[in-house]
């Protein structure tokens, strides 16, 4: 990955037995929740910010996944750290919310914390994915890393994601984010939903959606007045901590 910033590494913190699984959105990498990672590890949960099939190498590699290695990718990571904890928490930012979400639909993790999830995205496009790949293979794409971009307090500072997109990913997101909204009644576990007001990516409907859809007895919506889609690393980003450290160290029902 010699062509994007250091911080898009993925890493594995060994805590105690309270795992966080950390997933990235969709074009991007684990630079997007390093910090969060970093600092959840010093609060003594063990973590794991896995890197998506597909991602932090170029665009053609993304090209050749689909949604299935996404959330082969997630699964791998969540059995490393089921390994050594004894509850597991997952935590995504955009499309890595999805895929926190699929985990819960399945039974797998004991919390999430989808943010900025998409149920509703505002790319007019990106509906006709399935035809207009076949006009051309990519196309410049607005991801989290172009929105996030001027937050980020870093001088000289290599590409975080993607900034072309394969129109043939497009649609298997579009196919992950109906899957999953279908099956959103089958989440019963605890939910900390996060979501940014100034997101151009994902229409905040998406939060209401996801909110009025599971089945958790236990959850909430925190609305970031501030913040845009790539919310983590944002001016918002200590609500955010203190929101998922708080939410995490309450006790399960």
């Amino acid at each position: 990955m010699e062509n994007f910033h250091e911080n898009a590494a993925p890493f594995y913190l060994e805590g105690n037995e309270e795992g966080c699984l950390l997933i990235h959105g969709f074009t991007g990498t684990p630079a997007y929740l390093h910090r969060l990672g970093k600092d959840l590890y010093k609060q003594g949960y063990t973590v794991n910010n896995v890197l998506l099939k597909g991602h932090g190498t170029t665009p053609e590699d993304l090209e050749q996944t689909n949604w299935q290695d996404w959330v082969s990718s997630v699964e791998e990571g969540y059995i490393k750290l089921r390994k050594n904890c004894n509850r597991v928490y997952a935590i995504g930012l955009s499309m890595g919310g999805l895929l926190a979400l699929d985990l819960a639909e399945k039974g797998m993790v004991d919390k999430i914390v989808p943010i900025a999830t998409p149920i509703r995205i505002f790319d007019p496009l990106a509906k006709y994915s399935p035809i207009l790949k076949y006009i051309k293979r990519f196309k410049k794409w607005k991801s989290s890393s172009n929105q996030g971009q001027p937050q980020l307090q870093l001088t000289n500072v290599k590409p975080l994601a993607y900034d072309v997109v394969p129109l043939a990913s497009v649609h298997q997101l579009m196919k992950l984010m109906k899957g999953v909204e279908a099956d959103l009644p089958k989440v019963t576990c605890p939910s900390l939903i996060m979501q940014p007001l100034l997101d151009r990516t994902v229409k905040p409907i998406s939060a209401e959606m996801i909110y009025h859809q599971i089945a958790s007895m236990e959850k909430e919506i925190v609305w970031l007045e501030h913040s845009r889609h790539s919310c983590t690393m944002g001016s918002e980003y200590k609500l955010i901590l203190n929101k998922i450290i708080n939410f995490l160290s309450s006790e399960l029902p």
